[in-house]
């Protein structure tokens, strides 16, 4: 009987550590998202042309709301992330970058709870990231089993120095453990040299629609280590 309880015990702890273990993400084949998707109109558009949707939100403590916009004053229009959705559509087949503007480590798992509930309602299962600069509210978001960006420092943006930016970064990525990292493109080959492991998302707004920054656009993705660009494009480039 203690034999029986014993496997029975093994074989629990196994499953347990099965279910625990970070999965790979299952990026869509298109590499290219489309960016800012911040209005209804655009959702409804551009949810039929692109796999992947980026959208600014800002959560509201006083309403417990999560609105869409990238300054505070864009929730003026009273537009949540719940009713953005609807205009989605099919959201379950679909791949989401949230960029969440105010999430901090205070109203992070109201955020992550609040999302969760969304997914549920759209039958969304694993398709869904969310992204911050702040690690200590992305831990809390992971916990509740969300995906999450790590948003890097800018080394022009900042003035940083290189090796303190590898540094700096490193130490994020390892005491966090997230699911991708992302930056401006122009930070791409600083990004895939030091991090090639990592899952980099990045956002091409230095990019215009001319036929060179068309063909530097082609060539980032064609990089391995590249999972996702946002665009700004009406539809995606075929690469």
């Amino acid at each position: 009987m203690k034999k029986i309880s014993l496997i029975i015990l093994v074989i629990s702890l196994i499953f347990h550590c099965c279910t625990n273990v970070d999965s790979p993400y299952h990026y869509p084949e298109s590499k290219m998202w489309a960016h800012k998707v911040n209005d209804t109109a655009i959702a409804k558009d551009k949810s039929k042309k692109f796999v992947g949707l980026e959208v600014d939100a800002l959560y509201s403590e006083y309403q417990d709301k999560i609105f869409v916009g990238h300054n505070i004053e864009d929730t003026a229009n009273n537009l949540t992330l719940e009713n953005w959705f609807n205009y989605v559509e099919t959201p379950s087949q679909k791949h989401f970058w949230l960029d969440i503007k105010n999430l901090d480590k205070h109203n992070a798992k109201n955020i992550a709870k609040k999302i969760v509930g969304i997914m549920k309602q759209h039958n969304m299962s694993d398709n869904v990231f969310v992204e911050s600069p702040d690690i200590k509210a992305l831990k809390k978001v992971k916990e509740s089993g969300l995906r999450v960006i790590l948003w890097t420092e800018n080394l022009t943006w900042n003035n940083i120095d290189t090796s303190s930016w590898i540094e700096h970064t490193k130490k994020h990525i390892d005491e966090l453990k997230p699911d991708a990292i992302s930056e401006e493109s122009g930070m791409f080959e600083l990004l895939t040299e030091c991090f090639p492991e990592q899952n980099i998302h990045l956002w091409q707004t230095s990019m215009k629609t001319n036929e060179v920054d068309t063909a530097k656009l082609k060539e980032l993705c064609r990089n391995k280590s590249v999972k996702v660009i946002l665009i700004d494009n009406e539809e995606p480039i075929e690469y």
